[in-house]
């Protein structure tokens, strides 16, 4: 069974922009999540930021092979914000004091199971007592680990 982890945005960004310094994990990930060692979930929250990079760029052509990516393969959930979601972020927001998007990003993992949250981001370490928070490197740490106990 393959790992589940939400993806955060700045993951997808990191792979895109290949002079950014941790571009080479980020692209690992997406591409671990291709091959199907990982299930990368992705919050609609996420996509609306990506999307906002696209719009500011005035890059539709992109913005639309972004999103027929993420759609069409199989590997990628995206989870769309609903009561529930909603109402988790809300709690998860009053209790780290993250910003409401990490917040809504984080319950959409949750939702769906995710096992870990990979970002680059270390104020989110803050969501650690709802998903453990780790970085790309930590992550193919884990999934070596995981494949030498078989």
């Amino acid at each position: 069974m393959a790992i589940s982890a939400l993806i955060d945005t700045n993951i997808i960004l990191n792979a895109k922009n290949v002079n950014e310094s941790y571009s080479t994990y980020s692209l690992q990930v997406l591409d671990a999540v291709e091959d199907g060692l990982i299930q990368g979930i992705i919050s609609i929250i996420s996509i609306a930021e990506l999307c906002t990079g696209y719009y500011s760029q005035g890059d539709m052509k992109g913005k639309e092979e972004l999103l027929a990516h993420l759609i069409s393969n199989k590997g990628f959930v995206i989870v769309d914000l609903d009561l529930e979601i909603a109402d988790a972020a809300a709690k998860i927001r009053a209790d780290t004091g993250l910003r409401l998007p990490d917040s809504i990003i984080i319950a959409a993992g949750l939702a769906e199971g995710a096992q870990y949250f990979v970002t680059h981001d270390k104020e989110l370490k803050k969501a650690n007592r709802y998903l453990e928070v780790i970085s790309p490197k930590e992550l193919f740490s884990k999934i070596s680990h995981n494949r030498q106990k078989r």
